[in-house]
């Protein structure tokens, strides 16, 4: 069993019997109507990983989510304006991947409605996840809470089966 968690601490990237179609490491768009369901920034590893819903998005039609881990962590930055509702849908609407010095990647999104991230490190690992035990479409936000939807989204703690997966790394 592995756990979405597992693929954000392990120290290793993982690679899927499959490489990726669509290589949102290397191509411009390529998360287009994908979902940020949430992020996590751990210092002391020196990393940072983004949780993807992509039951919504364009060019992957298998895998319901998707986990970008962030390795040799040089910068995170999120910025959104705060919403009305109490949960939100945040719909990729560009991705732009590009190379910096040293040979590491940023990676910059911008989401409808109104957020940005932009993450850069030395390697980054981008795996397109099934999440065990969700249902086939993603939940309806307007007027629920977290508790209401938590168990029909992936989470950290969401078993999970490696599909498809790339790497700016040796792998």
């Amino acid at each position: 069993m592995t756990l979405v968690e597992d693929l954000f601490t392990s120290q290793d990237y993982r690679r899927a019997a499959e490489p990726i179609n669509w290589d949102p490491l290397k191509e411009q768009d390529a998360l287009d109507d994908a979902q940020l369901l949430d992020c996590r920034v751990c210092p002391t590893a020196n990393r940072a990983a983004l949780l993807f819903e992509m039951r919504s998005a364009l060019f992957y039609p298998m895998g319901n989510s998707a986990l970008l881990v962030v390795r040799g962590l040089r910068s995170f930055q999120w910025d959104g304006v705060p919403q009305q509702q109490k949960l939100m849908a945040f719909s990729v609407v560009s991705s732009r991947p590009s190379r910096i010095t040293d040979g590491g990647l940023r990676l910059e999104l911008e989401f409808f409605p109104d957020g940005k991230v932009s993450v850069s490190g030395d390697r980054a690992d981008f795996y397109l996840l099934e999440a065990h035990g969700i249902p086939e479409g993603p939940p309806g936000y307007p007027g629920r809470n977290l508790d209401q939807d938590r168990h029909e989204l992936p989470s950290w703690n969401s078993d999970c089966t490696v599909l498809q997966s790339a790497t700016t790394g040796a792998g």
